[in-house]
């Protein structure tokens, strides 16, 4: 009980001040003329006003007539996800700007973290998302598994999406230590180490798997040595016990990182994270997931030895992504950690066009056809995407020297 009133003291301080916004709050659009820190500005703004769900971030968010005043209908399941890449966006933010409101907003983010884990009744134990609602939402029925969501049993009045899966492992640990190194002062390292504690532990605890709460392991929750994995979850796991012993000072974490090293080789596995071939086992995602690990760990990491293999890791993505230019703000991304990593200059003009290029997302209008007592309902209604990795980007650049402020 102590674990949750501390947690939830935090939670409703912060709700008080900042409260869930309504729909459309934010209505200034950029142009795709404008230039890139105006746009940033711009998508900032849309992102607080619009996609702010107490401290979470909404990935997708439909307004009415087919959504609620709060951002609370649509696609959910990765919405922990960008909550923690919103969090390293303002924590790089923080390093460039030193602005107190910036601090504030990244500490409400972290905050919106906690609430994910308390609304559970688990500690350790993390929401995809959740709703302040006491009924299901028609969302639940169309987008993801219907059966992940659950009734809020630590905090009455609020639904939630479990079956958390190795992407927001990876998100968690990337976002709360980039916040932790950039960002919190003491108060929050505290907060933001513990968090990490609880999450990693429960993993470490649970043969490295990701257990939900019915203790069976999530569909995409496994970096077990005593399962069959891929070479990709072997280098997310290591990040992610590296961080958290940076981040806690807990031996156990230093300990289970050398023990998947020295007895399972996790480190040889690692090496091989980017599929190169064939060509159609290509995923995107995967080097999303592999870049954010690559920062983490390679940031902790002093062996030469580990250090190097990491780097034959990275340049096997390198390998991949060097052979076009950047398209979003994503493969932007890529190369902007390959050159802070390697200390390699390949940020060229292909690439500083296509960050000057950046864009969020535009607001669209379609029909959704969703399901009510009454039977089944289509309406026309506004959307908008997310711009939480967009900026990101953008503050990363900003952050180690790579975009001009004036651009």
């Amino acid at each position: 009980m102590i674990f949750y009133r501390a947690i939830t003291a935090v939670l409703i301080s912060v709700c008080c001040v900042q409260g869930v916004a309504s729909a459309q709050t934010v209505n200034a659009f950029p142009k795709r003329t404008d230039p890139l820190h105006v746009r940033i500005d711009m998508f900032d703004a849309l992102m607080r006003g619009n996609h702010w769900n107490e401290g979470a971030i909404m990935q997708h968010v439909i307004f009415p007539p087919a959504g609620e005043e709060a951002p609370l209908v649509g696609n959910q399941e990765d919405c922990a996800g960008h909550t923690a890449v919103f969090l390293a966006a303002y924590a790089h933010r923080y390093a460039v700007t030193k602005d107190p409101q910036v601090r504030e907003w990244a500490d409400e983010i972290m905050d919106g973290l906690l609430k994910l884990e308390a609304v559970t009744g688990v500690p350790g134990w993390v929401a995809r998302s959740f709703n302040k609602t006491d009924k299901p939402l028609w969302h639940e029925k169309t987008n993801f598994f219907e059966l992940e969501w659950h009734k809020s049993t630590a905090m009455p009045g609020y639904r939630w999406q479990g079956d958390l899966s190795s992407d927001k492992l990876v998100a968690f640990v990337y976002g709360v230590s980039t916040y932790y190194d950039f960002c919190a002062d003491e108060k929050h390292k505290k907060i933001a180490a513990d968090f990490l504690g609880r999450f990693i532990g429960r993993v470490v605890d649970h043969d490295f798997r990701l257990v939900d709460i019915d203790n069976k392991m999530t569909l995409w929750g496994n970096f077990s040595p005593h399962l069959s994995h891929e070479p990709l979850n072997a280098l997310e796991i290591l990040a992610a016990l590296r961080a958290t012993h940076h981040v806690t000072g807990e031996d156990r974490f230093l300990d289970a990182y050398h023990m998947l090293i020295e007895k399972y080789h996790y480190d040889d596995e690692a090496i091989l994270a980017k599929v190169l071939w064939p060509d159609e086992w290509y995923t995107p995602w995967d080097d999303q997931l592999a870049v954010r690990s690559y920062y983490t760990v390679m940031r902790y990491e002093t062996d030469p030895d580990l250090l190097q293999k990491y780097r034959m890791g990275l340049n096997r993505h390198w390998h991949a992504w060097k052979k076009s230019s950047p398209k979003n703000d994503k493969e932007v991304f890529y190369r902007m950690v390959y050159q802070v990593l390697t200390g390699e200059q390949v940020v060229d003009e292909p690439t500083v066009t296509a960050i000057k290029e950046m864009w969020g997302f535009d607001r669209n209008k379609r029909m959704f056809t969703f399901p009510t007592a009454e039977g089944s309902v289509t309406v026309e209604s506004e959307e908008e995407g997310d711009a939480s990795t967009m900026i990101r980007a953008y503050w990363f650049g900003r952050h180690y020297g790579i975009i001009d402020p004036k651009w």
